[in-house]
């Protein structure tokens, strides 16, 4: 995928919406999704992760349909992107791997301090799903002993990692971990890095099947919800 034209990342995020999660939010930033984040339809969903990422349409039917109840758009056909920071939707939970818990704040922003203690697992050129697993019950940890009101939701965890891990993938067999840390901490695709997008179809199968392998490396807390 070309980087230059309308796919170019666009850096002026001032005036823009955008959401909790850095891989959408990255896919506004290169203009597979509109730049303003404003009145996003379905249709504009499944072009703009398959373009991005090769996500198929059921992966952005069902990220849709979980957030389409709380839009703020005034039309239930569309949304904007900070309608995915509500707290009850399985999109926005307490746990994240770059965000704070909503008890402390801000829920939406990258916070540099719980990315870094995230990204201190990467230790390796790429990343491998027991590493993944010891960053989420790490991450867990630090909530349950922090956070009074820690709400996480293990089913959402397990998923986004399901989606960071593929998309960030590409067309390489293993996850590049400097592929990871770009798209986390500057919400952009690393196409200047040498990503390329797989150019095989990623489904909600195979994002399940990534969850089912990680969650009985969870120890104590496989059986969260």
């Amino acid at each position: 995928m070309a980087t230059d034209g309308m796919n170019q990342r666009d850096i002026d995020g001032i005036t823009h919406c955008r959401s909790p999660c850095p891989g959408i939010n990255a896919l506004a930033n290169h203009g597979y999704l509109p730049r303003n984040g404003l009145n996003i339809s379905l249709e504009q969903f499944i072009t703009g992760v398959g373009e991005g990422y090769n996500f198929g349409p059921d992966v952005a039917i069902f990220a849709v349909q979980v957030y389409q109840p709380f839009t703020t758009t005034g039309n239930n056909n569309t949304l904007n992107l900070n309608d995915l920071d509500h707290h009850s939707i399985p999109g926005e939970h307490d746990g994240s791997l770059s965000r704070n818990d909503l008890y402390f704040g801000d829920n939406r922003s990258f916070n540099k301090t719980m990315w870094d203690k995230t990204a201190a697992h990467f230790l390796n050129k790429t990343i491998s799903l027991p590493t993944v697993a010891r960053v989420i019950r790490d991450r867990l940890d630090v909530g349950y002993a922090t956070n009074p009101k820690f709400t996480p939701s293990l089913f959402s965890t397990l998923g986004e990692a399901g989606l960071y891990l593929k998309a960030m993938q590409g067309l390489y067999k293993e996850t590049r971990t400097e592929y990871v840390q770009i798209l986390f901490r500057e919400e952009r695709i690393p196409f200047k890095e040498g990503y390329e997008r797989s150019n095989v179809t990623v489904t909600n199968k195979e994002l399940g099947q990534i969850s089912d392998e990680i969650r009985p490396m969870l120890g104590k807390y496989k059986n969260l919800p």
